[in-house]
């Protein structure tokens, strides 16, 4: 019996050895192989190589966030001349283009490649909006069929809706020529489409809040392309929005609806404060980035304002102008001689 047991001892001793320098999950695969060892070696090197490829998206990534354009689009390139099947790459590519280096059109050509990829990748379809109406200056009626496929896919998805509602809220200020002063000069139906377009922008602001933060909608790529956390953005912009509304429904009288929005402007924020980052923090960023960014001062600074359209609450409006204005804030700076 002793002869019999130690060669298969032996046996079982061979592959354990190898196994303790290689992935325990390739050596039990292996195991059941006949040619153990170049099983083991074909495994090793298609695990390292998928590994090498993840690195370089992930190289792509980093730089893209810290602003390192050209090394961002050499590493995503570089991964996606093996990797030319995923759709992640080419959002990421097309990210790089248009954030970083303001080529629209190829951002357009790799968004169209993860279409073709996956014609049911909703956050490319409203990616394509975006760059194709802000940076390309793209007809509304086009972007809206490009929202509306990216939208109709996943309708409550917060970056979808959170690119729908820029475009949206954006749009109510064109309508009207640009702005929303001097309200009881401008003609009624572009009012009329002022309000609807700031109506739809409040509702995807309100989607994108909600599920912001849901496992759900989780998407690495489209929160990288925030500079700062989308939930105080998001906070910030509802409150702009329904600023402009209040604005709007004053001009038609529905004083109730308005005084609602006023309200809630204000509700935003303060909730936004409650999470912004530092005035300090924003302006390293500014400064290393050399974009401009929605900052501290400029949230007091509305709310301030809004505050201002309030019944009995000037000496809030002049608090909040005066934190802004030790922020920095020119007008604020200006508003502040009236308190």
């Amino acid at each position: 019996m002793k002869r019999l047991i130690i060669p298969l001892v032996s046996c079982i001793a061979f592959p354990t050895a190898i196994q303790a320098n290689i992935d325990p999950k390739v050596a039990e695969i292996c195991m059941k192989a006949a040619d153990f060892e170049g099983c083991v070696k074909s495994m090793s090197t298609s695990k390292k190589q998928d590994s090498l490829n993840i690195s370089e998206f992930d190289n792509a990534l980093a730089f893209f966030k810290e602003g390192s354009s050209l090394r961002a689009l050499k590493s995503i390139n570089s991964y996606l001349k093996k990797n030319p099947n995923s759709k992640e790459g080419y959002i990421l590519s097309a990210m790089i283009n248009a954030y970083n280096l303001g080529n629209f059109d190829e951002a357009i050509s790799d968004i169209d490649n993860a279409i073709d990829i996956d014609n049911d990748y909703a956050y490319a379809h409203a990616l394509k909006a975006e760059i194709f109406y802000f940076d390309l200056g793209g007809s509304l009626s086009k972007t809206l069929k490009y929202l509306e496929k990216g939208l109709n896919i996943s309708p409550e998805d917060p970056y979808v809706n959170s690119i729908a509602a820029d475009i949206q809220y954006d749009n109510g200020f064109v309508v009207l020529g640009g702005d929303t002063f001097d309200l009881s000069k401008k003609p009624k139906d572009k009012k009329a489409l002022s309000i609807e377009s700031f109506e739809n922008a409040k509702k995807s602001y309100e989607k994108t809040l909600a599920n912001i933060n849901l496992d759900t909608y989780k998407n690495l790529l489209a929160k990288s392309s925030y500079d700062l956390d989308p939930t105080y953005l998001t906070n910030a912009f509802l409150g702009d929005t329904k600023f402009e509304l209040y604005f709007l429904y004053k001009d038609k009288r529905e004083r109730a609806t308005a005084k609602k929005y006023l309200e809630e402007a204000v509700e935003h924020y303060t909730q936004a404060i409650a999470i912004a980052p530092s005035q300090e923090e924003v302006e390293k960023i500014e400064l290393d980035r050399d974009i401009d960014l929605y900052s501290l001062d400029e949230v007091y600074l509305f709310r301030g304002n809004a505050y201002l359209w309030m019944n009995n609450k000037f000496k809030k409006a002049c608090s909040d102008w005066k934190v802004s204005k030790k922020m920095g804030n020119e007008d604020a700076r200006d508003n502040v001689r009236d308190c």
